[in-house]
């Protein structure tokens, strides 16, 4: 699986400053992982009532602590995860994750 990955991404978590703020933040522990970046096909997109053009696919290494909510950062892009699969093929074991640019 991580012959595949071939991209550079980072993460932001939302942090509370205080009781009336937040900020996203980079997570440390998140800085430059690798994942494989994809376009989902028309029939995946209309699943999740998404745009063409807006809604992409990421394959990551399951050791990525991505969640729910998170901001994903590829190419100074910032998208947000819409949905988190993990999956496991024997030996093989990645992280699916669902993100829409734009919000």
């Amino acid at each position: 699986m991580k012959f595949f990955l071939s991209k550079t991404i980072t993460l932001k978590r939302l942090r509370g400053l205080d009781i009336n703020r937040s900020v996203f933040s980079a997570t440390g522990s998140a800085d430059g992982y690798l994942g494989s970046w994809q376009e989902p096909n028309p029939e995946k997109i209309a699943m999740y009532e998404g745009e063409i053009g807006k809604m992409f696919v990421c394959f990551l290494d399951i050791s990525c602590p991505i969640q729910a909510g998170d901001k994903l950062i590829k190419d100074s892009v910032t998208y947000s995860v819409r949905d988190i699969k993990v999956n496991e093929f024997g030996s093989t074991h990645y992280k699916r994750v669902i993100m829409v640019s734009g919000d």
